[in-house]
C-alpha cells in the first residue's frame, strides 16, 4: 500500500490505544474518588493529565485525521482536565474524579466511533480506487500496468483481511466473515489472472473490479 496509507493506519491504531487508555484510567479515577491513599490519588491524577495534555497536543497536528469537531472538542477537554487537576489537585471531591472518569469513558466511545468511520471510509476509497485502476490496466492493455494494479488491489484486500482477524471495527461479524472469505478469494484469483496476463480470462478479472465496487459502496453504508 502507499505510504499515505500506512500513516493512515497507524493513526487509527494510535486512536486505538487512546480510547484504551481512556478507558483504563477512567477505572482509576473511580477507585481514586473512595480511596484514602493520597499518593495513590496523586499519582493518578497526574498520569490522566499527562494522557491529557499529549492529547490535546496531537489535536494541533496537521497531519492528525480525525474530525475537526472531535480535535476541537478533545483540545478543550485537555484544557479543562488540565484546569481541574491543577486547581483541586489531590483534596478535589469524588464528584470531581468521578466527572473526570465521565469524560474518559465518553470520549473513548467517541474516539472508537471516529476510528471505525474513518476506516469505512478510507477502505471504500482505496477498494473504489483500486477497481478503477484494474479497470484502466486492463482497458489499456499495458501488461506492467495491470500487474501493478493487481498487487496494489491484492495488498489492499491483505491488509482489510488482517483488520478483519483483528476486530478492529464494528462490523457484524457476518460481514467480516464475509470480507475475509473475499480476501481469499481475491488472493487466489489474482494468481490465475496474474499466471495468465496474455490471454486474460475477462469475467474473472471483471469479477475482482466489480467485487471492490460492491464492497466499496457497502463500506459507505456501514459508516
Amino acid at each position: 500500500m502507499t505510504e499515505n496509507n500506512n500513516d493512515i493506519e497507524l493513526q487509527l491504531d494510535g486512536a486505538v490505544e487512546e480510547a484504551n487508555l481512556l478507558q483504563e484510567y477512567a477505572g482509576y479515577l473511580e477507585t481514586a474518588a473512595t480511596s484514602n491513599d493520597s499518593a495513590y490519588k496523586v499519582l493518578v491524577l497526574d498520569d490522566n493529565m499527562k494522557m491529557w495534555v499529549s492529547i490535546g497536543a496531537a489535536t494541533k497536528s496537521k497531519a492528525n485525521i480525525m474530525p475537526q469537531p472531535l480535535k476541537d472538542n478533545l483540545y478543550k477537554l485537555s484544557q479543562y482536565v488540565e484546569q481541574v487537576t491543577l486547581s483541586k489537585g489531590v483534596n478535589m471531591s469524588a464528584s470531581y474524579f468521578n466527572s473526570l472518569a465521565t469524560i474518559n469513558r465518553q470520549i473513548s466511545e467517541g474516539l472508537r466511533e471516529s476510528v471505525n468511520t474513518n476506516m469505512a471510509q478510507q477502505e471504500a476509497y482505496y477498494l473504489a480506487k483500486c477497481g478503477l485502476n484494474l479497470s484502466e490496466a486492463y482497458k489499456s492493455k499495458d501488461n506492467t500496468q495491470l500487474v501493478q494494479a493487481l498487487d496494489t488491489n491484492q495488498k489492499l484486500w491483505i491488509m482489510i483481511k488482517t483488520l478483519m482477524k483483528k476486530g478492529k471495527t464494528k462490523l457484524p461479524q457476518e460481514t467480516r466473515d464475509n470480507l475475509i472469505k473475499l480476501a481469499d478469494y481475491v488472493a487466489a484469483n489474482t494468481i490465475k489472472v496474474g499466471q495468465n496476463l496474455d490471454n486474460i480470462d475477462d469475467k474473472l478479472l471483471n469479477s475482482l473490479i466489480n467485487i471492490n465496487r460492491h464492497i466499496s459502496e457497502g463500506l459507505i453504508g456501514h459508516r
